[in-house]
C-alpha cells in the first residue's frame, strides 16, 4: 500500500481545491466516520457534503482522500495499534492547535456516523466526553515548554487510544472471521 499522503501535500491539495479545512481536520473527520462504523461508500457522500458543499472532490485531492480513507481503515484494524493522528510536525503550539482541530473534526465525523452519540454511556461515553473537553484546551505561550510538551504527548496518546476504542465499539471488526 502506498504511503499516507503527507500533511503538507494534503494541505496544498486542499488549498488548491479551495476546501476550507487543513490536513489534520480532514484526517480527523474521515477517522470519525470510519471509527463510527461507516464501512460503505457513504463516507464519501458525507465528506463531500460536509467539506465541499456537496460537490465532488476531483484530481489529486480525490486520490489522496481515498488513499487516506483506506489507510485509516487499515491502521484502525491493525492489531499492533499503529493508528496515529495526522498533525503538523511544526512547533508545539501548532501541534496542539492541530490536535484540537483534529479532535473537533473527529467528533463531527463520529457524530454523523453515530447520531445517538450523546446518549452513549459507560467507558465510551466517558471517553467521548473527554474528547469534547479536549476541544476546549487552552495554553499560554509563557507556559513551561517541557510540561506542556509532556501534557501534549499524554493527551495525544489518550486521543489515539480513544479512537481505537470507538472503532472497536462501533464497528464489527470480526465480522469477516469465520469460526469452524
Amino acid at each position: 500500500m502506498s504511503s499516507q499522503p503527507s500533511y503538507s501535500t494534503l494541505n496544498i491539495e486542499l488549498k488548491s481545491a479551495q476546501i476550507g479545512i487543513n490536513a489534520s481536520e480532514l484526517h480527523g473527520f474521515i477517522t470519525g466516520i470510519v471509527a463510527g462504523g461507516i464501512q460503505d461508500q457513504s463516507w464519501l457522500v458525507l465528506l463531500k457534503d460536509m467539506m465541499n458543499n456537496g460537490q465532488p472532490i476531483v484530481g489529486e485531492l480525490d486520490k489522496s482522500v481515498k488513499l487516506l480513507y483506506e489507510q485509516i481503515k487499515q491502521k484502525l484494524t491493525n492489531e499492533n495499534f499503529e493508528f496515529q493522528l495526522l498533525i503538523a510536525e511544526e512547533d508545539l503550539f501548532t501541534q496542539i492547535d492541530d490536535m484540537v482541530s483534529w479532535v473537533n473534526h473527529f467528533l463531527l465525523g463520529l457524530g454523523l456516523a453515530q447520531p445517538q452519540l450523546a446518549k452513549i454511556k459507560g467507558d465510551i461515553g466517558e471517553a467521548i466526553y473527554d474528547l469534547r473537553q479536549i476541544t476546549q484546551l487552552d495554553y499560554d505561550e509563557d507556559d513551561n515548554q517541557d510540561e506542556l510538551a509532556f501534557a501534549f504527548e499524554e493527551i495525544l496518546e489518550y486521543v489515539r487510544i480513544t479512537v481505537i476504542l470507538c472503532y472497536d465499539e462501533f464497528t464489527d471488526r470480526y465480522s469477516s472471521i469465520t469460526i469452524h
